[in-house]
């Protein structure tokens, strides 16, 4: 990897950690976050997943990742330049074997 990417990288995954960590305390069954892109098509490729405890409702879920969307949209535009498009925010279920 290139060092510029190395350096967006690394300012990435500090800005989302620190959004991680709020969202933690304020969002019922919020469990962790990761992104994933391709530096080729940066930041068109720059997809970031909320994860959720299995066990929250789809509601709560809903309405936690309507609450964060901004948070990750504001905590990554100074990185990204723009503010990144919603569609690139995704929410899913954490699914543990039982």
């Amino acid at each position: 990897m290139p060092p510029k990417h190395k350096h967006t990288e690394r300012d990435i995954i500090r800005v989302l950690t620190e959004v991680c960590e709020d969202a933690k305390v304020g969002h019922e069954g919020f469990v962790w976050l990761t992104h994933e892109v391709n530096y080729q098509r940066f930041p068109q490729s720059l997809v970031v997943t909320l994860v959720f405890d299995e066990y929250v409702s789809e509601s709560a879920m809903l309405s936690a990742l309507a609450a964060l969307v901004p948070e990750v949209q504001r905590a990554l535009k100074p990185i990204v330049g723009v503010e990144l498009p919603a569609r690139q925010i995704e929410a899913r279920y954490e699914h543990t074997m039982h």
